[in-house]
């Protein structure tokens, strides 16, 4: 059950930031509405990995990032999920603790780079179903 709960918020996020795009991104509340997006289908991803990884007693990440080398090393992702994390999870850095440092260009690339976030749901799915093992 917290796994399709998990899934369905990183979906409702990643829509939502998708439907933002298309708003006046120089309106102030448009674009934190689109920054709030973004960090919470990331953080609705890291939620879903650290499942996983208990889940499953795949180990004990340090850090963001290794959850993701964790669900590698594991086959449950591929290296293109992987890189697409890691520099998801630098943005989600980036938007919680400098987030007066962020651009237009940047959440343009973040949002971009959310698809990633469904090609993770999808490996997950094959994995808990039994195709990815």
């Amino acid at each position: 059950m917290r796994l399709s709960i998990i899934i369905s918020r990183i979906e409702i996020h990643v829509k939502r930031a998708n439907e933002l795009m298309n708003r006046d991104l120089s309106d102030d509340v448009v674009f934190s509405a689109l920054s709030m997006e973004c960090f919470q289908a990331i953080n609705s991803a890291i939620d879903l990995g650290e499942h996983l990884v208990s889940k499953h007693n795949l180990g004990i990440p340090s850090t963001y990032r290794e959850i993701f080398e964790i669900l590698h090393k594991n086959k449950i992702i591929n290296e293109e999920i992987l890189n697409g994390m890691k520099k998801l999870i630098f943005y989600r850095n980036l938007i919680a603790h400098e987030y007066y440092t962020i651009e237009v260009k940047d959440l343009k690339e973040i949002v971009d780079m959310l698809n990633i976030l469904l090609d993770l749901v999808e490996s997950v799915k094959r994995y808990e179903s039994g195709l990815g093992k």
